[in-house]
């Protein structure tokens, strides 16, 4: 009799802890994720990244390069929007000038100033995966200050500008961070 309950207990011991699923979720569960609290406003475009690796180091190094991606991505976007409200106030032949210059100055910013944004939130997570080896989740936010990227479209577009344009392209530089002032302040609503 010690027998047949020393084995019915070890048969249940042994199907208990084989089963390693997760009850599903009845509803909906509000997951919380570190860093998502710094987003864009008026003053400073920011992005988020987060990566998951053995490595904890990787992980982190992964979510940087994934939060500077987005970043680049959004002062592009934004930068397009500035110089497609912009642009339209002139006429037709400058426009599409200044369209053509602005895009190739945007590129230029995009890949200098990435290297000036800050990380301002790093957090790490560990946990094990399905094999039971531990797995490190980083996740970060970056930013960058509208000022510091008004300072490198104006740094390139001076350095791609020959001297006669020059007095014309500050004029054209003042009314543009006027119009990127205006659509920065819109993120803050």
């Amino acid at each position: 009799m010690k027998k047949v309950l020393f084995v019915l207990a070890a048969a249940m011991v042994m199907v208990g802890c084989g089963n390693k699923k997760v009850a599903p979720t009845k509803g909906e569960v509000e997951v919380v994720v570190p860093c998502k609290e710094f987003k864009s406003d008026k003053h400073t475009l920011r992005a988020n990244g987060n990566a998951i690796s053995p490595n904890m180091q990787n992980a982190t190094d992964k979510a940087v390069a994934a939060a500077r991606r987005e970043l680049a991505t959004s002062i592009d976007a934004t930068i397009k929007r500035v110089v497609d409200q912009y642009a339209s106030s002139y006429d037709l032949n400058d426009a599409a000038d200044f369209r053509s210059k602005m895009q190739d100055i945007t590129r230029t910013v995009v890949s200098q100033q990435l290297t000036g944004s800050v990380v301002v939130c790093d957090k790490v997570t560990r946990s094990n995966d399905k094999e039971g080896n531990i797995m490190y989740h980083a996740y970060v936010a970056v930013e960058l200050s509208s000022s510091e990227i008004l300072e490198g479209i104006n740094d390139a577009a001076k350095n791609k500008v020959s001297d006669e344009e020059k007095l014309r392209t500050d004029f054209e530089y003042e009314k543009f961070k006027q119009t990127f002032e205006a659509e920065m302040s819109k993120l803050g609503e």
